[in-house]
């Protein structure tokens, strides 16, 4: 039986924007103009870096702009002086020096690696030397700066941040200054479709509060193409403060929130079990739900010898917010402590809203909108999302394959773009002992020429398109005579699992991996026996969302009412972090599952 996953798609668009001497151009009433198609991302202030026009002037010659851009539209960009002169884009003249790369150059001077090597179109990773000259956009003060000023947004400081100073109390009592000091590095982000103010966060490990506070904005909403400032801190130091724990609980505060210690507690587990065959009834979905209360009722059997004393009330909410509310307003739910469930994003929002107006503790055991995690400090997401996945793979291949060729695929579809970007800002980011692998950005047409028999190559496609990642897979077994006879890795998503169109002969042959959320060995001890209380119990095995509802119940109580006491797993691990102050808490712990001889396995442990 398969696990249920109500997964949200973070959609975005990486566009290659038409450019002077590539956009066609037009001629009316005697003045000259490139006929610019508006793709997603397009902002006036991209518009006016990408054609040296002011953007007044853009919007002047197309006064239908004042509605905004649109998808698809065709504008007008004066290219004739008649007009009016145009603002040249500033660049300048900058020497390379030892250990730069483009991903770091981009970052120094604020734009985009294809930015870069648009000035400099003989410029790639493998060419550029120490002492080099390149063309980079913004202005350089002098040799040796290493600082750029930002030309259209002068509220921008290339100044790091002060010296920090402290004061520490060494062992023979002395007093010795300390001094750190640590910069920042500004991002300018362009907000993706359907990007949130939550997942921007997390993905830059910026706070939400500090993204408003640097942008000057009133509220957490964003439109699609808006350009946000990114602080992001290469050191982050700070002191701790410590807060008094509020006498009442403000459900939009954003202090950690002190739970009462209770000898008895109340757990409410809300899962669509469709008893009653209404309307939206899903036989599958009516199975797993109560594949998850077989599993959560053995975990409470362990739970009670581990000394936890607790009510438990199954509810079946079906897919209905009606059930919802009906199940909320119960006088039995008063006084709930934990809610575990429900499954569905509809039913989800409305539970945590209602927990977090009455400080109730929610865990979901399946992936949730973020939205529902921004400012509820109640709610824990069990499963990691496509995005945090992605994260951890990137900083997993930095650690493991340092001496490796790593070539990063850039998937064709809008939706996958999110993965691929997660993976590249966290691979660049990720700090390894001793040195790290460069990593080759390319498309899948381009891919066979980084390709060498000198070392492993490692690919990672970061894309849950089946059609795409059959046709990528066959690239690479048309191209495999390039590299040594099993030295190619293969680095894709869990969906890649279920894909038939991919042979499981070449997963096999190119180590395929992935990073998944859980894992599950049906034949390891801990497996085998907790499957024969199950079998006693249920005369079956136990499926996968039997393990779920196992894991989580068992997790949930002991961490959160038996004061974290340790407890054996059987396919989860749980590292749950908040990543905004004032925001909820997600599992970012992740697995590496690898195929090997048509199974699959856990890379990470210990080889028998």
């Amino acid at each position: 039986m398969r696990i249920i996953l109500i997964t949200l798609l973070l959609f975005s668009s990486t566009g290659i924007f038409a450019q002077p001497g590539v956009a066609p151009e037009r001629e009316v009433e005697g003045k000259r103009y490139y006929v610019h198609k508006v793709e997603a991302g397009n902002t006036l202030w991209g518009l006016q870096q990408m054609y040296g026009v002011k953007a007044d002037l853009i919007m002047s010659t197309n006064p239908e702009l004042s509605s905004g851009l649109k998808v698809g539209q065709s504008i007008l960009i004066p290219i004739e002086k008649s007009l009016e002169a145009p603002v040249q884009a500033v660049t300048s003249e900058y020497k390379v020096k030892r250990g730069e790369t483009l991903y770091g150059l981009s970052r120094k001077f604020n734009t985009t690696v294809d930015e870069i090597i648009r000035l400099n179109p003989i410029l790639t990773e493998s060419t550029m030397q120490k002492g080099q000259t390149i063309t980079v956009p913004g202005l350089v003060e002098s040799e040796g700066d290493t600082d750029p000023v930002e030309v259209l947004d002068p509220e921008v400081s290339p100044v790091p941040n002060p010296f920090v100073v402290d004061t520490v109390e060494t062992v023979e009592g002395t007093s010795q200054e300390v001094r750190v000091n640590f910069s920042d590095s500004i991002v300018m982000h362009k907000v993706l479709p359907h990007e949130t103010m939550y997942s921007i966060s997390k993905r830059f490990m910026v706070p939400i509060e500090t993204i408003i506070k640097e942008n000057k904005l009133s509220s957490t909403s964003l439109s699609q193409g808006q350009v946000l400032k990114i602080r992001v801190k290469q050191e982050r130091i700070e002191k701790l403060e410590i807060k008094p724990v509020p006498e009442v609980y403000n459900p939009k505060g954003t202090d950690p929130i002190e739970f009462e210690v209770k000898d008895r507690y109340k757990v409410a587990v809300i899962l669509p079990f469709f008893l009653q065959h209404s309307k939206g009834y899903s036989e599958y979905v009516s199975d797993v739900s109560a594949q998850f209360y077989m599993g959560s009722i053995l975990a409470l059997d362990t739970l009670k010898a581990m000394g936890l004393n607790a009510d438990v009330q199954y509810y079946d909410s079906r897919r209905d917010s009606a059930a919802i509310m009906e199940i909320l307003n119960n006088p039995d739910f008063k006084n709930t402590d934990l809610v575990i469930g429900p499954l569905f994003p509809n039913t989800q929002k409305l539970v945590a809203k209602y927990c977090n107006d009455n400080a109730i503790r929610m865990i979901t055991p399946v992936t949730v909108e973020t939205s529902i995690l921004e400012g509820n400090r109640v709610v824990y997401s069990a499963v990691p999302s496509a995005i945090t996945l992605m994260n951890g793979l990137g900083k997993y291949v930095a650690s493991n394959h340092k001496t490796d060729r790593i070539i990063l695929v850039k998937p064709t579809k809008e939706e996958d773009m999110p993965l691929y970007e997660a993976f590249r800002d966290s691979y660049n980011r990720a700090e390894v002992t001793g040195s790290k692998a460069a990593l080759n950005e390319t498309t899948m047409e381009g891919m066979k020429n980084l390709m060498t028999k000198s070392s492993d190559n490692i690919f990672i496609m970061p894309t849950n398109s089946r059609y795409n990642a059959a046709k990528f897979v066959s690239e690479v077994s048309r191209s495999d005579f390039r590299a040594k006879k099993g030295g190619i890795v293969i680095y894709g998503t869990k969906d890649w699992v279920k894909y038939t169109d991919i042979h499981n002969a070449y997963k096999n042959e190119y180590n395929f991996r992935f990073a998944g959320p859980n894992f599950i060995d049906y034949f390891s001890p801990e497996m085998i026996e907790m499957n024969k209380l199950y079998r006693k119990m249920y005369s079956t095995d136990m499926a996968k969302m039997a393990v779920q509802g196992y894991d989580v119940m068992l997790y949930a109580c002991s961490a959160f009412f038996l004061d974290g006491k340790p407890v054996n797993l059987l396919m989860n691990a749980f590292e749950l972090e908040q990543v905004s102050e004032g925001d909820g808490f997600e599992n970012q712990h992740f697995f590496i599952v690898e195929q090997e001889d048509f199974e699959l396995i856990n890379a990470d442990a210990p080889k028998k």
